[in-house]
Parts: structure tokens; C-alpha cells; sequence
């Protein structure tokens, strides 16, 4: 590898991972010239840190039987995406993602990789669509055979810019890059640190990943525990206002919820309250001001927010509260009263975070950009930074939210001409670091952040409890945005798609929450298929049970049926732990640790057709076992099984 004012050094370290091989550790510095100061010019784009060969990777890490079996195949492709709203699922052999028409540009700060790309990598135009892009954590996929390769020095509590991997399938060639802009180096200073290795199967991937990031037992997750009830494994679960009432809310609607929560068969009562769990009551965006001001509207609750986290402590609950710290509508009082404050580009103009209907004008003096836009705050000003703290303080010790969800996150990475200059990477980590630092509350009590929308490699430390794919809706899938290939937009497809593709993310880099179940029968058009579905994947593929429908509003009659039938499943399946592996994009085969299961999952419109000993061999079983249905939507011809489409089939193996 030569790549220009970089210097590589690697060495091979255990893996404690089975089923893995050794890690082949590339660390890549600084060695480029530098100013009387002692540092480099600051890098202007995103810097390339490695280039690599795929045979030449698998020829390091592989056995020679992986190696020759993976020579000159085509492959599956993960590469999530950058912040938790990205695409996290497989690509298949010979594909390439769609490619969003921007009919709203500033949709593309959501999911576009920050900075100024290289012009050229791997031979190609860096924008080109025929390259694979990922970042943090990506991989290679031949049958149960993954080469892996992982920005790592994270887990050790190293801060270096985010990385991204660009994958060429002609050429079979990876350039990896890093969000550097801004940075000025010294000589010999990390640039990036690379972990590359093969795992054989599903679980040892997990397996691997708990090696290098830490896992239940490592001490990662313990500030978690109390919104778990002491067990192994962290499991969280609670219900917010958003997925029912969105942003129409008030302080009779939310004391209505309050009150009916515990009251009613809803699933957070059946598979929590009853069983003793703790669980988190959520208030979710409509209780502010306004967009970057952080006080309670009067108007929809009069008593105050002091008061709603009170009353909601004294029937049982945490507490929870969503806020959204590091964006800002031009025309709130925060933005009037310091202008300076908003982050700009190099001519000064606001730099757009993205777009919002309710968060930003449609035009003039109160839009300084394009329609609806809203901004983002500079990471830089040490201002900004107190400003951050004491509101921290202000919702945690003065009004008494111990569960605060942390949202649009990524708008603290966009890059900018920062009044104090640098990277944007490491202002961020000290926003963050700021936003988080308060464990416990005045009183002693623990304090928990789910980060949303969030930097997923620079915030894997910070925030432990992250959402790890783009927001659900009370759809199968959003129509419009669809048709344009956005692949932040809300729905259940989506969302499903990448909490199965992060699955591998669970109890190890992440405690992942998978976004809400649904399983009402009002403001819906999902069928029971589909709920159902919803409902297990979420309960089996990660780890925060989050309910948003109306307490109030539960029928025994019909929304008792469900909840009680997919209780059961969960109680059914609950002490195992699960592993899939895609049969196409949208198509998976699923399966237990232990054995004792396997499965399909469809999300596809299209009925799915597999070898029954396929399935099973998934499972490390012979293709003549009995399989006894757990839930099914399967049918079975000898040895083909036939699952509908967008549904979830689960088998006992006997």
C-alpha cells in the first residue's frame, strides 16, 4: 500500500472470537510535511488513509480454503451507513444501491458521508455509482464467510475521523477514506486504524465484534442496567407520544396516556409493568418552544415541565424527554439572539442541516436558505458549549428527565467554516461528551441518552443505547420517497431492512433500539402480518421494546387479540439468541445459537421460495428434522417452503 503523507505499520493480534481468525491491524500515520508550527496544512477534503485488495486480504486473514473458495467470486455487500438513519443492510452480488434523486437537496445532508470527497478512488470517480460505499464497520460476504473490515480505535476510547470504505466489484479493490477536513497533523499522528478479519458465520461475526468493542460482561453497557432489571443481557422498554400523536400533543393528551398506560392490556403492561420491569414514559417532540429553544410551550403545558416529570416519576415511570441539541430554526429567539452561533460556510452563508415543513420558513427574511431549511450550531464556539451544558443541567436537575433521547445528531458533523477551526470530528466528540457527561442527577439517580440520528462510529462510546436504522412509520412504506430512492425515509420497510442488517450491532457496539411495534388497529394500515412481523424482529434482532400507541384507545376485543398472541411469542422465544443470513436483499433465513430454531423472514412483495435443508443447515441441522410451527406463514411442497410476503415464519426444531 503507498498512499501519499500516509505511513502504514501492521501486525497480526488474537482474535477470542471462535470461529474467527487473527486481526490484521493496519494503523495508518501522519507523514506528510509541516509548517514552523509542527503541523501540516489542514486537509481541505476527506483524506484516503489505505487502499487495499480484496485477494490479498483474504490471502492475509483467510485460510487458504476461504481464500480460494472466495477468489474471483462476486459478493454480498454491508456497509450501513454513516449516521444511524443510513441504509444498513446487504447489497447483493452484482447490485449497486439506488441512487436518491434529490428532489429535497437538503435531504442528502442526512445520509451523504460529510466533507468534500477524494476526486478519484479505486480507479473511479469518487461519486460514481458503480462503487459500494460504507462506513465505520463493513463486509464481504461468500456464503457464511465474511471478511471484514472495521474502523476500530474507538473502542479503545481513541478519537480519529470517521472513516469510509469505498469497494470496487470490478477491480476488487477497497479505498478507504477519512472525514478529515479541517485537520491539521503532526508527524507520526494516527490517521486511522483498520481491523481486518474473516468470520465464519453469523455469530462469530457478533462474537468478534464483542471482542473488539465489548459486550454484556465487559462493564459497556453497566450505566444501562437500571432500565433493565439486572439481567445478562440489557432489554429496555418503555412508550412515547411520536408514533400516535406526533408532534400534536399537550398536557391533557400526555396525563391521559399517563394515566391509561398501566391501566389498559397494551404490550408495555403485559411484557413490563406486570413483570416488574422498569420502564421509560417518553414526551416527544411538541412540548418546546421551538426548534432550538428549549423551553416548555405554555400554551400545551401550563404546568410546566418540572411537574410533567414529576407526575410521570410518581406513577412509576423513568421519565423520558426528546430533544434534538445541535439543530435550530432560524426564526426561534435562540437564533435572533445569537446569529453568531449558527455554523456557516466559507462565505458565511448558514450551513443547512436539512429540511423541516414545521422547523424552518418557506422563504424570506426568516429563511436565509432554501425552503424550510434548519440549521445547525457551531461545534467550535466555546459558548455554544456552555449553552449545551447548562441546558443538559436545566433538564436533568432542574425539571428531572432521567431518559433523554438525543436527536439529528449527525447535524454536529457537518462540516463548516468553524469560528475556531479544526476538524469537525473532534468538536463534535467534545459536544457529546458534554451533552452526556451527566451519569447520575443531583439525587443520585442514573441518567440514560439514546442517541438518534446519530454518527455512528463517533458516537458508539457516548452513546451506547443508539437507534440503529431510519424512523418507522404506521406504514409498510413511504410511496413518494420510495420512487426516489431515499433511503432515510420513514416506514416500516426501511426500518426493518436495517435493524435486520445492524443485527450483527446488538449487545456489542450497540445496544440497538429498533424504533416502536405497532399493534393497534386505528391510524394504521398495517395488516397482522405485518405487526406481527414488526413485533418479532424488533424483540429478536435487538434490544429496546418501545410502544407508541394509545393506552387510552386499547379494545381487549380486537388490540388485545394481538398483544396477547405476540406476548406469548415473546415469552415463547425469549432466552435465545438469534442470527439470520439474507437470501436476497430483502429475504433472510434466520436461526438460534442454540439450534433449537430457524425461520424465514420476507420483505419482499413477492412470495419467497427456499430448500427446506437449506434452512435447516442454516441451523446446523440435518435436512430430514422435524420442524414444529411457532408462527407460521410458510407452505411446505417436500422440500421447498414457500413464505408470503412480508411476514415472519418461525420453526421449532424437534
Amino acid at each position: 500500500m503507498n498512499v501519499s503523507d500516509v505511513s502504514v505499520s501492521s501486525a497480526m493480534i488474537p482474535c477470542d472470537a471462535a470461529d474467527c481468525s487473527d486481526i490484521l491491524l493496519y494503523t495508518a500515520s501522519y507523514s506528510g510535511p509541516v509548517l514552523s508550527s509542527g503541523l501540516s496544512e489542514p486537509d481541505r477534503a476527506n483524506r484516503i488513509v489505505a487502499e487495499l485488495s480484496v485477494d490479498e486480504l483474504l490471502k492475509s486473514v483467510a485460510s487458504p480454503s476461504q481464500a480460494s473458495a472466495c477468489a474471483d467470486r462476486d459478493f454480498f455487500f454491508y456497509g450501513g451507513g454513516w449516521q444511524s438513519w443510513g441504509f444498513g443492510g446487504e447489497v447483493e452480488p452484482g447490485k449497486f444501491p439506488g441512487r436518491y434523486i434529490p428532489v429535497i437537496p437538503q435531504w442528502l445532508q442526512y445520509t451523504r458521508f460529510p466533507g468534500t470527497p477524494p476526486r478519484r478512488v479505486c480507479g473511479r470517480k469518487s461519486a460514481s455509482g458503480r462503487l459500494l460505499k460504507g462506513q465505520f464497520i463493513a463486509y464481504l460476504r461468500w456464503d457464511d464467510t465474511y471478511l471484514v473490515l472495521c474502523s476500530s480505535a474507538r473502542a479503545r476510547g481513541e478519537v480519529l475521523p470517521p472513516v469510509q470504505f469505498y469497494v470496487d466489484r470490478g477491480t476488487r479493490r477497497i479505498t478507504v477514506t477519512a472525514y478529515s477536513d479541517g485537520k491539521a497533523w503532526r508527524t507520526g499522528e494516527k490517521m486511522a486504524e483498520l481491523s481486518v478479519f474473516t468470520a465464519e458465520g453469523f455469530f462469530a461475526l457478533r462474537d468478534a465484534m464483542r471482542s473488539i468493542f465489548g459486550g454484556p460482561g465487559s462493564g459497556k453497557f453497566d450505566g444501562l442496567r437500571f432500565l433493565s432489571g439486572g439481567t445478562e443481557f440489557i432489554k429496555t422498554c418503555g412508550w412515547e407520544s411520536w408514533y400516535n400523536h406526533y408532534s400534536d400533543i399537550n398536557q391533557a393528551l400526555i396525563d391521559k396516556d399517563l394515566d391509561f398506560l398501566g391501566r389498559t392490556g397494551n404490550i408495555i403492561k403485559t411484557c413490563c409493568l406486570d413483570k416488574g420491569r422498569p420502564v421509560v414514559f417518553q414526551v416527544d417532540d411538541g412540548w418546546e418552544r421551538a426548534l432550538g429553544q428549549w423551553d416548555v410551550c405554555p400554551e400545551r403545558f401550563p404546568g410546566g415541565m418540572e411537574s410533567l416529570a414529576s407526575s410521570i416519576a410518581e406513577k412509576g415511570y423513568i421519565p423520558g424527554l426528546w430533544m434534538a441539541p445541535l439543530i435550530i430554526d432560524w426564526r426561534c429567539d435562540t437564533a435572533r439572539e445569537h446569529r453568531d452561533w449558527i455554523l456557516r460556510d466559507k462565505d458565511g452563508k448558514p450551513v443547512e442541516a436539512g429540511y423541516g415543513p414545521l422547523w424552518g420558513a418557506k422563504k424570506g427574511p426568516d429563511q436565509p436558505g432554501r425552503s424550510h431549511s434548519y440549521y445547525c450550531l457551531d461545534l467550535s464556539r466555546e459558548d455554544v458549549v456552555l449553552y449545551l451544558d447548562s441546558l443538559m443541567d436545566k433538564v436533568i436537575n432542574g425539571w428531572g428527565f432521567r431518559y433523554l433521547k438525543l436527536d439529528f445528531l449527525f447535524a454536529g458533523m457537518i462540516y463548516g467554516a468553524y469560528k475556531n477551526g479544526g476538524a469537525g470530528y473532534e468538536w463534535y466528540d467534545r459536544a457529546i461528551k458534554i451533552l452526556t457527561k451527566r451519569k447520575v442527577n443531583g439525587r443520585g439517580e442514573p441518567v440514560a441518552y439514546l442517541g438518534c440520528g446519530l454518527p455512528l462510529e463517533a458516537s458508539c462510546n457516548e452513546f451506547p443505547l443508539s437507534r440503529i436504522g431510519p424512523d418507522t412509520k404506521e406504514d409498510w412504506d413511504f410511496k413518494v420517497l420510495a420512487r426516489v430512492r431515499w433511503e432515510g425515509r420513514p416506514g416500516a420497510l426501511p426500518n426493518l431492512l436495517s435493524t435486520l442488517g445492524h443485527a450483527f450491532f446488538d449487545q456489542s457496539v450497540f445496544i440497538s433500539d429498533p424504533d416502536v411495534v405497532f399493534l393497534r388497529y386505528e391510524n394504521t394500515s398495517l395488516t397482522d402480518t405485518e405487526k406481527e412481523l414488526i413485533a418479532l424482529t424488533d424483540f429478536m434482532f435487538a434490544s429496546q421494546l418501545m410502544h407508541s400507541d394509545d393506552p387510552a384507545s386499547f379494545d381487549d376485543a380486537t388490540d388485545g387479540v394481538l398483544t396477547r398472541r405476540v406476548a406469548g411469542l415473546y415469552e415463547r422465544l425469549s432466552g435465545e439468541e438469534w442470527g439470520l443470513v439474507n437470501v436476497t436483499g430483502k429475504t433472510y433465513i434466520l436461526f438460534s445459537r442454540s439450534g433449537n430454531y430457524c425461520g424465514l423472514i420476507n420483505l419482499s412483495d413477492k412470495c419467497l421460495t427456499v430448500s427446506r435443508r437449506l434452512v435447516l443447515g442454516r441451523a446446523g441441522k440435518s435436512g430430514d428434522a422435524e420442524l414444529s410451527a411457532v408462527v407460521s406463514h410458510v407452505k411446505e411442497d417436500g422440500d421447498r417452503m414457500r413464505a408470503e410476503p412480508h411476514s415472519i415464519s418461525v420453526f421449532e426444531i424437534k
